[in-house]
C-alpha cells in the first residue's frame, strides 16, 4: 500500500511540513534546514527532516482513520525500538496529526531471498516476543467493522459471507497472540546496518502471529516454496509456535484469507477510488478469490 509521492503533491505537502514544523516544540531549538519527501502511504504523507542536530522522518496522518489508536502505535513503536528492530519514535502531537521518529540511515528496500527471509523471520520473532499494552484483534469483528465503513454493497456480497466464514472458523482454532506489526509491505521493511528494521506501527497490536507471517507471504508474493522457508525459519525462532502439521497447513491457508480480507475491505472503505486504489482494490478481490477457491477445493478432497 505504499508509493511514492508526484513531483506536484511532494512540493505542496514539503510547503505545509516546513510550515508545521515551525510551530512544533520539538523543532523549536533547531528548525529545519531540508525537507525530503519520502515513500507515502494511501493515507499518511512522509518527509525526512534536517537539522543541525540530525535526521528525522515526519509523518503527516489524517485526523481520523477508522480503528487506529495512534497512543498504542507509539507504545508499540517504543517496545520494537527498545528491542532495536524499529526508528525510536520522538514525539507524537495528535493535534498537528505528527508522528515524529529517528531516521535510519543508509536504509535499502528489503528484498526476499533464500538468504534474507531467516533474517526478517528472526525480526518478527523479536517482536512477537515483546510487550506492549494493546488493544487484542478479533478478525471476525474487525471484517465487520471495516464492511460497515466501505457500505451496504460489500457487507451483503457473498464475497464477505465467504470472508466471514472463514474468520469465524479460523478463531476457532488455536491462537498465538502477540504483539503483530500487520502491515509488513516491502514499504515497511527496511534493510540497513546488516540487519532488518520494521517502520509504521500504525496497525501494530495484540493478534495472532499468523496473521503478520501471512502478511509477509501475500505482500512479497512468496512462492510456496519460500513460504515454507518463511515458517521454518520463524519456528526455529519460536518453539512454542510449533504444532500439529496438518492443523498448521489449514490454519495457514485460513490466515491468508483472513488477512486478503482485511487488505480488500481497507482499499474498499477509501473515501476516494483513485486509479492505483481501483488497481489494488482489483488485485485484493482476485487473490482472496483464489484463495477461496483453494480452500474449497481442499475442503472436498
Amino acid at each position: 500500500m505504499a508509493g511514492d509521492l508526484s513531483a506536484a503533491t511532494a512540493t505542496g505537502n514539503a510547503r505545509q511540513i516546513a510550515a508545521l514544523c515551525r510551530h512544533l516544540e520539538f523543532f523549536a531549538e533547531h528548525p529545519p534546514l531540508a525537507i525530503t519527501p519520502l515513500a507515502n502511504g494511501e493515507l499518511n504523507f512522509n518527509f525526512l527532516v534536517e537539522t543541525r542536530r540530525g535526521r528525522y522522518v515526519v509523518r503527516r496522518y489524517p485526523v481520523q482513520v477508522s480503528g487506529v489508536c495512534r497512543q498504542q502505535e507509539l507504545r508499540c513503536q517504543h517496545a520494537a525500538a527498545i528491542a532495536g528492530i524499529a526508528p525510536a519514535p520522538l514525539c507524537l502531537n495528535n493535534h498537528q496529526q505528527v508522528l515524529i521518529s529517528e531516521f535510519i540511515d543508509a536504509g535499502q528496500p528489503f528484498v526476499c531471498s533464500a538468504n534474507s527471509i531467516p533474517l526478517l523471520a528472526g525480526t518478527l520473532a523479536q517482536l512477537h516476543r515483546l510487550s506492549a499494552q494493546t488493544a487484542v484483534l478479533q478478525p471476525l469483528r474487525y471484517l465487520q467493522q471495516q464492511a460497515s465503513i466501505a457500505g451496504a454493497e460489500a457487507a451483503a456480497g457473498p464475497l464477505l459471507a465467504r470472508v466471514l466464514a472463514v474468520a469465524k472458523q479460523y478463531q476457532e482454532l488455536p491462537q498465538d497472540p502477540v504483539l503483530c506489526h500487520l502491515d509488513l509491505h516491502a514499504g515497511n521493511v527496511l534493510w540497513a546496518g546488516r540487519k532488518v528494521w520494521l517502520l509504521d506501527f500504525e496497525f501494530a497490536q495484540r493478534a495472532d502471529s499468523y496473521l503478520d507471517l501471512a502478511a509477509v507471504a501475500l505482500y512479497f508474493q512468496l512462492s510456496e516454496a519460500a513460504e515454507q522457508l518463511l515458517l521454518s525459519a520463524y519456528t526455529q525462532h519460536r518453539k512454542a509456535f510449533a504444532g500439529p502439521p496438518p492443523q498448521l497447513k489449514v490454519k495457514w491457508l485460513l490466515a491468508k484469507i483472513v488477512f486478503s480480507g482485511f487488505c480488500w475491505l481497507w482499499y474498499l472503505s477509501l473515501p476516494q477510488h483513485t486509479p492505483d486504489r481501483l488497481t489494488q482494490l482489483n488485485c485484493w478481490q482476485a487473490k482472496l478469490e483464489q484463495l477461496l477457491a483453494l480452500q474449497a477445493a481442499q475442503t472436498l478432497c
